[in-house]
């Protein structure tokens, strides 16, 4: 490839293309890149885009997949790089199979998740929604709140990290300031010196369930992750526990936490991420006292937003520069 060729990338993602463009002309000194955005466009004119585009910025949203249909209209693909930790809606095989690498951007929303999660568990612990919903209605429940409904402590309470991985171990660290007793569950044990490290005890799942207060899932999503948490599962749980879900809605039962939290045989939930996002308007959750949902920001701070361009566009340059990209999720032929 000559420095005269024009290379077109594809922005999949609600980016503005002219901006992403100036990100990848400013890091690597190439003028002749031609960068394309899909907003706006009918599904003849993507395929049209598509026919010589080299490169992809995939969709942080998830709502473009990337499938074998979609790889079959694009013979020149060569990258793409997903601006996210997930990448669940890209058919990593039919990609391999093409010979497309494909990288996304690990770490980036490690802390930005972590802190969203013990967010949500102080606010459920405090009745924080409640007490303000009550509050700016022009109620007085500290009566009620005190000795009612209750408020209690992070301090002391059994917390159990479903998933050790990076947020895992975040987590892990953040919690260690509030004292609490943490253990954990992931199918590939921590070393004896990473758990001291880190102040957790591994337990097996469903022991994991039965003795927490409060409950936390960070798992990717896989074949073993998918529903791993259902109605047995929660029938474990104590009825007083609460349960956080920041990592995907397909691991977790909705319809079976609704109905534990509706009967009162579970203390509240906390939800970042749904098995349909956009959440759906009869969802099941919806409409829930002792819940707090989230329409899937755990992740999207300012400073994962900055952390993620970089990577992401770092990336592209090394691709641009003829150099191998780092972070790739399969491997080519």
């Amino acid at each position: 490839m000559t420095s005269e060729t024009m290379t077109k990338i594809l922005v999949l993602s609600p980016v503005p293309a002219p901006l992403v463009f100036q990100w990848l002309v400013s890091q690597s000194g190439r003028a002749h890149i031609s960068v394309v955005g899909i907003e706006g466009t009918g599904e003849e004119e993507l395929k049209r885009t598509l026919e010589d585009a080299e490169i992809i910025l995939g969709d942080y949203t998830f709502r473009v997949a990337i499938t074998e249909e979609f790889l079959g209209s694009a013979p020149r693909l060569r990258f793409i790089q997903q601006p996210s930790v997930g990448y669940q809606h890209i058919d990593l095989n039919a990609c391999q199979q093409r010979g497309v690498a494909v990288a996304n951007t690990p770490g980036v929303n490690d802390v930005a998740v972590a802190e969203h999660t013990l967010m949500l568990a102080l606010a459920l612990l405090k009745k924080a929604f409640y007490a303000h919903r009550q509050t700016s209605q022009g109620e007085w429940a500290q009566r009620e709140l005190m000795w009612e409904r209750g408020v209690f402590e992070l301090q002391g309470k059994n917390y159990g990290v479903i998933g050790m991985g990076r947020i895992g171990r975040e987590l892990a660290k953040r919690l260690t300031v509030f004292e609490t007793q943490t253990f954990y569950y992931d199918p590939i044990r921590l070393s004896p010196s990473d758990e001291s490290a880190l102040k957790v005890q591994y337990k097996v799942l469903d022991d994991l369930l039965r003795i927490s207060d409060v409950v936390s899932l960070h798992v990717p999503l896989t074949e073993q992750t998918r529903g791993m948490i259902g109605e047995r599962e929660l029938s474990l749980m104590k009825f007083s526990a609460i349960l956080i879900n920041v990592a995907r809605g397909e691991c977790l039962d909705e319809a079976a936490l609704a109905r534990r939290l509706r009967e009162k045989k579970l203390g509240g939930a906390g939800i970042d991420v749904f098995s349909v996002e956009p959440i759906p308007r009869d969802h099941p959750l919806l409409g829930l006292e002792n819940v707090i949902l989230t329409p899937h920001i755990a992740g999207t701070t300012m400073e994962v937003r900055e952390r993620v361009v970089k990577m992401a566009v770092a990336n592209m340059v090394r691709v641009l520069q003829g150099e191998e990209p780092l972070n790739v999720v399969n491997r080519t032929a």
